[in-house]
């Protein structure tokens, strides 16, 4: 394995997409390219993939959360791994990217969302040196 972690790019739209389709987000590539654009290459955003020699395995995109309440904290706003792949340990080493990514950026903590019905989330980030913070409700609003 010739695992490389390295920036998304907009080739890596497609697969990238496929990706999030295993965890059910209905996205296309062309949806993920757009939004890739917006935050590529900016202070206030990390996107990565687990390049296998050509292969995109993985990816996460982490975020600078910026609360009037909180102090500075980088979101990991999505991390998936192919699940052929799980269990291989590029989970782990997408997260640690970001940690030294963070630290290198004036961060002081890291913090991730975890959906209920994703049980093989709760032993993973514990076990990588996150404690669980707090259980909450997402509400959405839907605009017109």
């Amino acid at each position: 394995m010739t695992l490389v972690m390295r920036p998304m790019t907009v080739d890596d739209a497609a697969p990238v997409a496929g990706l999030a389709r295993q965890l059910g987000y209905d996205v296309a590539g062309d949806e993920i390219a757009e939004r890739l654009g917006r935050v590529a290459g900016t202070e206030e955003s990390l996107a990565l993939v687990a390049d296998d020699a050509g292969n995109i395995v993985g990816w996460v995109h982490a975020l600078d959360r910026v609360l009037l309440q909180e102090t500075r904290v980088l979101e990991i706003g999505g991390l998936v791994v192919d699940a052929d792949r799980r269990g291989e340990g590029i989970g782990a080493q997408l997260v640690d990217a970001v940690a030294q990514w963070a630290r290198r950026n004036g961060h002081t903590t890291v913090y991730v969302r975890s959906n209920v019905i994703r049980d093989g989330t709760h032993d993973f980030y514990p076990a990588l040196g996150f404690t669980l913070q707090k259980t909450s409700h997402t509400y959405v609003m839907e605009l017109e």
